[in-house]
């Protein structure tokens, strides 16, 4: 999936499995209220649902985004 962005061009859609390894400037995350209680609580390297947050919003080489 792609978003267009007028003044960028598109913009990829993926997912965080999709993303490991790669990094752009700027990156958006969509939170579910289970990841935002989360990152309020701290993460849990234990939990494969907070280590797949992780790697989302490590993605990014300036800005992340909650989307």
């Amino acid at each position: 999936m792609r978003l267009e962005v007028s003044h960028e061009g598109l913009v990829p859609g993926l997912t965080c499995h999709q993303s490991k390894g790669r990094e752009w400037n700027k990156v958006g995350v969509r939170l579910e209220l289970s990841d935002a209680a989360a990152l309020r609580k701290g993460l849990d390297s234990d939990d494969e649902a907070h280590r797949a947050l992780y790697v989302a919003l490590t993605r990014a080489r300036h800005l992340s985004v909650a989307v």
